[in-house]
């Protein structure tokens, strides 16, 4: 909770206490028979002219460029055991030229030492890149309804301002390629909900071919975090040149199917097929039962594996475990 207010303009701290979270991430994947893809940033950010102050305890943060002062204010909530933005960083059009002044400010630099330490501590590593522009902005510094408002109000200045980040996210990929670890992950979160398959198309798909070149240039994996609704978006998704996506999710939360994503997107990774509200909200044999289904349909594909987005702070140990045996009791039968 201490790094809430720096996580919103990623200047992530890598303390000792990050370090603690990462044993108990092993830990607990372990507990619970599970695997944990673990984000491992390899490239560090700095700033020259610009400068943030952060309270971690009123959740603010305040960004002071030369073109003017941003200002994020962020709530953790104990209940659901996550952070909800209350202020994002851009309020509208009139928060374009700080942003922009606060992006191309910054300077990246090989982190590639600490990255080393921590692949080899969680073990299934995936080095953190960024998202597109347009998905960071709907996702993260803008929210959703502002950002789509001012692709249809303020459009000239919205492709400005994300062919700017999009250009300051390749500099990031080239340093994150040339680093350790062989699978490039951004948290692009892409779904139908929020932009619909025509504008994805028009503003993410060339831009994460690019970025896809750049690391496949440098001999690594590209595996987008993908959560989303992505049954409208599979056409568009099959013209991006992705080694695979991760985090597929099934109905009711998501409206992924697992097969006619196969067929569509060919011999990539699938990685997914659980619907992580099921833990909070069914028995362990309906959980079991849900999980079956998944596995049944992909069963003999050596390029699918069995995932989800994170487990709910309401799920039962009961469920979870469930999952677990169930996993166990079919390893074999699913490679037969």
């Amino acid at each position: 909770r201490s790094n809430i207010a720096a996580d919103a303009v990623g200047d992530l701290q890598t303390d000792e206490k990050a370090e603690d979270y990462l044993t108990l991430e092993a830990r607990c994947a372990r507990r619970i028979g599970a695997d944990h893809l673990h984000r491992v940033i390899s490239v560090r950010t700095r700033r020259n002219r610009v400068t943030v102050e952060a309270d971690p305890a009123s959740g603010t943060t305040v960004v002071h460029t030369p073109a003017g002062e941003l200002r994020q204010v962020q709530q953790w909530d104990p209940n659901s055991g996550t952070v909800f933005t209350r202020q994002h960083l851009i309020k509208g059009v009139e928060s374009f030229a700080a942003y922009r002044a606060m992006v191309t400010d910054e300077t990246y630099e090989p982190n590639y030492a600490a990255a080393e330490r921590d692949i080899a501590r969680s073990g299934l590593a995936t080095v953190d890149v960024p998202a597109t522009p347009l998905m960071h902005l709907l996702l993260w510094v803008m929210d959703a309804q502002p950002a789509l408002m001012a692709m249809m109000d303020h459009r000239q200045e919205m492709v400005e301002l994300m062919a700017v980040m999009h250009e300051k996210n390749k500099e990031y990929y080239r340093l994150a390629a040339a680093g350790p670890g062989e699978i490039l992950r951004p948290m692009e979160d892409a779904s139908a909900m929020l932009t619909g398959p025509r504008m994805y198309a028009e503003h993410c798909v060339g831009l994460l071919n690019e970025y896809a070149e750049i690391v496949h240039s440098a001999g690594k994996l590209f595996l987008p975090h993908m959560c989303g609704h992505l049954g409208g978006l599979l056409e568009v998704l099959a013209e991006v040149k992705l080694d695979g996506i991760e985090a597929i999710t099934t109905p009711p939360v998501g409206d992924a199917d697992l097969v006619k994503m196969r067929r569509r997107l060919g011999d990539v990774w699938l990685i997914g097929g659980v619907d992580p509200s099921r833990y909070a909200v069914v028995a362990p044999e309906a959980m079991a039962d849900h999980v079956r289904q998944a596995l049944q349909a992909m069963r003999g594909d050596r390029k699918f594996m069995l995932g989800h987005e994170e487990i709910p702070v309401a799920a039962t140990m009961e469920n979870v475990r469930a999952v677990a045996r169930l996993v166990e009791q079919t390893a074999d039968w699913f490679y037969r």
